[in-house]
């Protein structure tokens, strides 16, 4: 029998922003109301000028694979089934910042300096998790 996997607090306040946007298929981040710095994942302080606070903007859902590790053992029993699999860094194009999310590709087809789009996984009525695709792989599968 599979383990089950673990789901993300939707419910979190300083997190739920970034939770109902996956789920409006958006990809957003906290950014400073004083200095206007893009930040993530959601911190309470802006970490460039420490004011307090965030407004939530959208944030363009491609950009570059910056650096990636392959997993070829689950760390969980609940991804066995899935070993080998990549989790990757993707610089987002207008955010100058970097989000760590899982690659939904083959490890072996992917390089540092790929495109990568966002991709976004209802797994519940209220979660939905991010991943991420080479560009031209994520284009093709909504052609």
């Amino acid at each position: 029998m599979t383990q089950p996997r673990l789901l993300p607090d939707v419910k979190n306040p300083l997190a739920a922003p970034f939770w109902a946007g996956l789920r409006e298929h958006r990809l957003v981040v906290q950014r400073c109301p004083a200095c206007g710095t893009k930040r993530y994942p959601a911190a309470p302080l802006c970490t460039a000028c420490l004011t307090p606070g965030g407004e939530w903007v959208d944030v363009a859902p491609e950009g570059e694979l910056w650096s990636y590790v392959v997993y070829r053992r689950a760390l969980s029993p609940a991804f066995a089934d899935d070993v080998p699999y990549p989790i990757g860094l993707v610089e987002v194009d207008d955010a100058r910042l970097q989000i760590l999310s899982r690659i939904d590709a083959p490890p072996d087809s992917i390089s540092i300096g790929a495109r990568m789009r966002a991709r976004f996984t209802p797994v519940t009525e209220t979660v939905t998790l991010l991943s991420w695709a080479p560009a031209e792989e994520s284009a093709a599968a909504h052609d």
